[in-house]
């Protein structure tokens, strides 16, 4: 395997993975469609970034490169790594809206059975987005080989920020129509990249658990705000800028703590190459 199986599977990645998303926002952020099965379908585009992953994890080395990355996709960790992707976007939501109280008045009362919101069927039904439409993509075949090029951290960044923008579509109206706005989401998704890396290297690669992660980023907002409603509002008022600055906190915090371990340069080329499996030894070697 040569050098243009690299350029060719990423080619692939970013065609897939990229594209057809890209084109399904467009047609629902330009096109004018209304609520219907339609939107929902052009929406769902979004979970070929994990097509994107399968199909050049086989282009770059068959079938067992694919049957590594599947294997990845059901890989568990220990209960404390567990414990962290499900737990700790919850806590630095909580953060944000216990924080905003002290300064503002006062907490509120606080509803444990909150948590609850977790198991609601709207947070079920997210897993089948972003987590299980992304993850095989960005942890399963991207971060991989950006960690036999570049050290741990540079290669979490650069996936950050790609990560960001590659929303732009979905929300163009949204988040993306003020600058900082913008500025904040691709911030949290670099930072999400940074804690997901250091989750990759303590898990083996893991594909499970950033699902997991990824999926109790998308949901934590709303169990937070049935865990302290006082505040929904007045955070919601301060935009995403409030939210994200306890993010960059839990973020820095991570990094002292399991950082150092995770995010040095030594044995990165030889750790992204056993955790992705046969093929991208090649593709990482070019």
């Amino acid at each position: 395997m040569n050098s243009l199986w690299t350029r060719r599977s990423i080619r692939v990645f970013f065609l897939v993975g990229f594209g057809v998303p890209w084109i399904g926002w467009s047609i629902i952020a330009f096109g004018g469609v209304p609520p219907s099965s339609l939107r929902t379908a052009l929406f769902y585009t979004g979970d070929f970034m994990t097509i994107g992953g399968l199909v050049a994890t086989y282009v770059a080395g068959g079938k067992p490169a694919l049957r590594h990355l599947l294997a990845r996709c059901i890989r568990g960790a220990g209960i404390g790594w567990w414990a962290f992707a499900l737990f700790l976007p919850l806590a630095w939501q909580l953060g944000a809206r216990i924080l905003y109280g002290l300064l503002h008045g006062g907490v509120g009362e606080f509803h444990p059975f909150g948590i609850a919101a977790y198991v609601a069927p709207a947070a079920l039904m997210a897993l089948t987005t972003g987590p299980l439409g992304e993850e095989a993509g960005w942890r399963g075949f991207f971060l991989p080989r950006l960690l036999g090029r570049y050290s741990p951290l540079v290669a979490s960044v650069i996936l950050g920020v790609i990560w960001g923008i590659w929303h732009v579509p979905l929300y163009v109206h949204s988040v993306f129509a003020q600058v900082d706005t913008g500025v904040s989401f691709v911030t949290s998704t670099v930072c999400f990249s940074i804690i997901m890396t250091c989750l990759f290297f303590h898990t083996r690669g893991s594909v499970l658990l950033a699902i997991l992660f990824h999926w109790t980023v998308n949901i934590s907002p709303q169990a937070a705000n049935q865990m302290l409603p006082r505040h929904v509002a007045a955070v919601g008022a301060w935009g995403t800028m409030w939210n994200t600055g306890f993010v960059v906190v839990a973020t820095l915090i991570v990094m002292a703590i399991a950082g150092p371990v995770a995010l040095r340069r030594n044995g990165a080329f030889d750790a992204a190459r056993d955790l992705a499996g046969e093929g991208v030894e090649n593709d990482l070697a070019h």
